[in-house]
Parts: C-alpha cells; structure tokens; sequence
C-alpha cells in the first residue's frame, strides 16, 4: 500500500457581528494557520491510504457493508483497475451479499510523524512510511518485522529471526490482531450452525450447563451440584466455504469473497468483558494453537495459585498480578487471553496475568477443527456481555494470482547495515519486502516517518437532522493511534 500527501481542507470563514471581534478572530485565524504550517513543516504531514494492503489497521477506499445475518458492519476494499469483491461476512461467514447496501468510502487519512527517524531507529512491528525503493517518487506505508544485522525469515505465517520466532508484547497483539467473531452480533442462523456451544465439564450435553445467551450477552448461573467440574462456553468457527466447522483461516473480509484463504492459523486470542457474581471459585481460559491446548486457570482466592497447562501438563507461571483475586464480586473486568508466535499471555485489565510462557516445540498432534477458544467458570455465576475471537497476521508465501518466488520465504534474507524488511498486515495482496524484484530490503535513509493517528477515518457515519440521514462524514469514534 502507498500514501498520498493528502490536500488540506479549506478553513470556512464567518463574519464577525463587530469590528473588534472580527479582529480577533482574523488574528485567531492566521495564529491558526502559522501553528498548522509550522506542525506540518516541521512535525508532522497528513497522507492518505488508497490501498487496502495494510488491512484492517488502516483502510484504503473501500465500501461499507452491513450483514444482514448477524447485522455486523465491514469493510470490502475497491480497486480502481478491477470490479468490487464479492462481499462475504468476516463475522458469521454469510454470502450472496452483492445486492446489499454498500456506502462508497475513502482511504484513512493519517498524520506521520517526519523526522523520528532522524533521532532514532525503526523499530520491530512499528508501523513506518518510507520512499518505496522502487519508485522513490512513491510513498509507501508497511510494518517494519526485519533490523540491521538480522536474517530474516517467513515460515507457517510467522517471521523467524535469526532462526527463532519473533513475537509481540501486548501492545503489539492489540495492534495487529484480527477479528474473527464478535459475540455482539450473533448471527441469525445461530440454531443452525450454532457459533457458541455450552459444555459442563468434559462431556457434551451429559451434564446441564449453566450457560444461556441473550440480548445482554453470555450468562452462566449456576448449576446444580456439579463438583469441581468447569462450565464451558465454547466458541465453534463456521467455514462457509467448506460448509462446515473447521480451523480458523486467513481470511480477509477486506479482500471479499474471492480472495485466497488456504492457510489454518494457529495463533488465536479472546478478549472478553466479564463480570464474575458470588461464588465464582475460578475462571478458566482454553486456547488451541494447533495440536496444543492450553488451559489457563485463574482463581478468586489470593491463596490460591495461577496455572498454566500445555496438553494437560503443568507449566512454571510467575504471577505478576491477579485482580481477580483482591476485587469484591460484581466488579467487571477485561481479559486478554493470545497464543501469538509461540507465547501465552494473558491480561486482566490490561496487566499482564503471568509472565508469557514461551515455548519452541510446537506438538504434532492432529488440529481440533472447531473450538479453538473457551471460556469456563467453576462455580457461582458470571456474565460475559462481549466476547470477541480474534487471529494474528498469517504472512503468506503469495500475492494474489501472482507466481514469484517470495523473499524470506524458500531462503533466509540477511539485512545489512542500515537495512529493513517490512510487510503489509493485508498479507494476501500486500506488494512488500517480498515481491520487490530491486531487492526486499529499505535502507534507513528512505523512511520518512512513523503514522501516528489516524484523524479523518475512512469509515463513514450519518449524520442525522430531525431524524434524517443528510450527509456521511468521517466516523469519530474510528479516529485511532496507530501503533
């Protein structure tokens, strides 16, 4: 993806009732201008994103298409030189969507920081703008993954450097992760093909659950004697391809219907909104990556410890904190759970739980084809209003119909001094670091700056008089930072 300078908007001027105020606010006027042209030459410059390369962490122009299956909003990114993609619902997998609505939209616009880079380094999965080396005329925007001196390599979806798998601290897992289902928005076809299934303990339907879902979310009461058995709420993920449950993909519903999707990941998350009720004795988290299973036990007794198990086998977890533990029931929490590049980490509240277990032995085990993330109670009740599943940036080997022979993928690419390698998070159809028939690699004097905001979303909303939809503006609430 490149960026475009982006043409400032003109500044309405209004006349002012009296001499004096119309003198303050000319003054006012031109003190603005003098400070926006002195930010812009020397801090920071507005660009925008045409293309959809860095997916969903910024937006090239695209549509915005409502499902009408389980009423979740996404985008399709456009193409100038193609016809729009086949609409397909990231949330709940629903097709045949080309006669729906669709609001036409523009690329982000984001201001970029100039002249960081003249203080200090690109740093790992920070997002930069550079001089493509191609073309030094263009201004490309990508993630830097590859530093001065490292040999770089792309393989099952993750980058390895120097040999070992590079992986992400929680504002990087934040950064980078993709949706794949929002329990807010459940889809119509739910009695069908459900995407949530409740499992007391190990079995399925032999024990009742204490699980029900309605209009607020997920509640569990409780059920009955049930010993120190879990309640299990299980998220099941629908391939509409395959037309069954199956492994989640790496599927952009960004890039439509049509677009490639041949690669099961293993790196998945959970976030969810949680508020735990009198009784509970503990909550549980289960993440699949792969043939592994973890499971991640968090009590609500500061006695009690923290565990960890890989496959059913303990792992050393080093308690940094557990609110869980020292707050009364009734107050609600937010837990980050991820099995990113070979890291389990989980957050409540936003510190870390443990500290990340590592691990570099991936088991060969056969892939649990439909539940990869869970969530569990012992005891009491719990209400989970919102629960998201999310997957990391799956790189890929290709781009689009094209057949060449990528860098970092068959051979290792060793950076020199002052060298980088970057990539689009849109890995499918991202034109990066390696297709680049000149070299895959961007020398430290091309970066122009970090992005650091996005100001003037691409995303649009109505705006309403009296009750009427007269005009789309940017959406407000999708001004960001980007990390």
């Amino acid at each position: 993806m490149h960026a475009d300078p982006a043409t400032p908007d003109p500044l309405d001027e209004a006349e002012a009732p009296t001499p004096g105020v119309a003198r303050q606010t000319v003054e006012l006027l031109v003190a603005l201008c003098v400070g926006v042209l002195l930010f812009r030459t020397f801090s920071a410059e507005a660009y925008v994103v045409p293309t959809g390369s860095m997916a969903p962490t910024l937006l090239g122009h695209h549509l915005e298409v409502t499902c009408p299956n389980c009423k979740f909003p996404f985008d399709v990114g456009l193409d100038d030189e193609a016809p729009p993609p086949r609409p397909v619902c990231p949330n709940c997998g629903r097709g045949g969507l080309e006669s729906e609505p669709a609001l036409p939209c523009n690329g982000d616009r984001v201001l970029v920081q100039k002249f960081l880079y003249d203080f200090r380094a690109p740093e790992r999965w920070e997002v930069a703008v550079f001089h493509y080396p191609g073309d030094p005329s263009q201004a490309y925007v990508k993630r830097v993954v590859g530093l001065p001196g490292e040999s770089i390599r792309l393989a099952r979806g993750d980058v390895w450097v120097d040999g070992a798998v590079a992986r992400k601290g929680p504002e990087d897992v934040r950064a980078m992760r993709i949706l794949v289902h929002d329990s807010r928005y459940a889809p119509a076809d739910s009695d069908r093909y459900p995407r949530w299934e409740f499992r007391r303990g190990d079995s399925r339907g032999e024990s009742p659950s204490g699980w029900s879902q309605g209009a607020e979310g997920f509640r569990r009461a409780p059920a009955g004697p049930g010993g120190d058995e879990d309640d299990w709420l299980v998220y099941r993920n629908w391939d509409p391809g395959l037309e069954r449950y199956a492994p989640i993909r790496d599927y952009y519903g960004y890039n439509g219907g049509d677009g490639r999707s041949d690669n099961a990941v293993r790196d998945v998350g959970l976030e969810a909104r949680v508020t735990l009720g009198p009784g509970v004795e503990s909550l549980a988290l289960a993440l699949r990556s792969g043939g592994d299973r973890f499971v991640v036990r968090i009590p609500t007794r500061a006695d009690e410890p923290v565990e960890v198990t890989r496959n059913g086998v303990d792992c050393k977890a080093f308690l940094l904190s557990n609110p869980l533990a020292s707050d009364p029931p009734g107050e609600a929490h937010t837990i980050e759970a991820s099995v990113f590049d070979a890291r389990v980490m989980v957050l409540v509240d936003g510190l870390p739980l443990f500290v990340p277990h590592d691990y570099d032995d991936p088991a060969d085990a056969p892939w649990n084809d439909e539940s990869p993330v869970a969530l569990g109670v012992r005891g009491g009740s719990l209400e989970a209003p919102e629960v998201r599943v999310y997957r990391d940036v799956y790189y890929t080997s290709n781009l689009g119909v094209a057949h060449r022979r990528p860098n970092a993928v068959v051979d290792p690419v060793r950076l020199g001094p002052g060298e980088y390698f970057v990539l689009g998070d849109n890995s499918p159809v991202s034109n990066d670091s390696r297709f680049w028939a000149q070299g895959p690699v961007v020398r430290r004097e091309l970066f122009l700056g970090k992005p650091f905001l996005v100001h003037l979303p691409g995303r649009a909303v109505a705006l309403e008089v009296f009750g009427r939809s007269l005009y789309w503006i940017p959406d407000p609430r999708r001004i960001r930072y980007i990390h």
